[in-house]
């Protein structure tokens, strides 16, 4: 009986070990790291989520100094209901800039994410994905999607390329 358990803690060590190494990753959440070759640069996530109730418009913008970073994050803020941090994410603007987007409020379910961010020479070009409601989306609140990433400064003009997706409801 004795070996039986002794078996059995052993057999449960090692696969928790198991999971615990297929777990871990090189890089920290919210850390995109390219795939080298790839032309991508690295960036960090600092919010992404949609903000249920609140409305607003469109931003692409990419922020180079702490008082923007701040003024900007109020407006995130505005009319919203807890979802968002009261104090932005801290970011070191002597090495960093931030990049945010958001789709204007959309009436259900949807999602924006930035995918990747390459640098050729005299610009920086963002991937992002919009993905607004499906067709047959009913929801009772409406909701507005950001997300803010932060990516090593440069005074290169920023520009966006947009793909539209679609984000499905209940399977329909």
């Amino acid at each position: 009986m004795r070996l039986g358990v002794r078996r059995s803690l052993i057999l449960a060590t090692a696969g928790l070990l198991t999971l615990a190494c297929l777990g871990t990753s090189s890089a920290a959440p919210g850390h995109r790291r390219p795939k080298p070759g790839s032309g991508q640069i690295a960036f960090v996530t600092l919010v992404q989520r949609a903000i249920p109730g609140q409305q607003g418009d469109q931003v692409r913008q990419a922020i180079r100094d702490t008082a923007a970073w701040k003024d900007l994050w109020f407006k995130l803020r505005e009319r919203d209901s807890g979802t968002l941090p009261h104090q932005q994410p801290a970011v070191d603007f002597q090495k960093n800039m931030v990049i945010v987007v958001a789709m204007p409020t959309q009436s259900c379910v949807s999602k924006v994410t930035i995918r990747g961010i390459t640098h050729p020479p005299g610009a920086l070009i963002v991937d992002l994905l919009e993905e607004p409601p499906g067709p047959n989306c009913v929801c009772i609140v409406s909701q507005r999607p950001l997300h803010a990433v932060t990516v090593a400064r440069t005074a290169d003009p920023v520009r966006f390329v947009v793909t539209q997706g679609m984000t499905a409801c209940g399977g329909r």
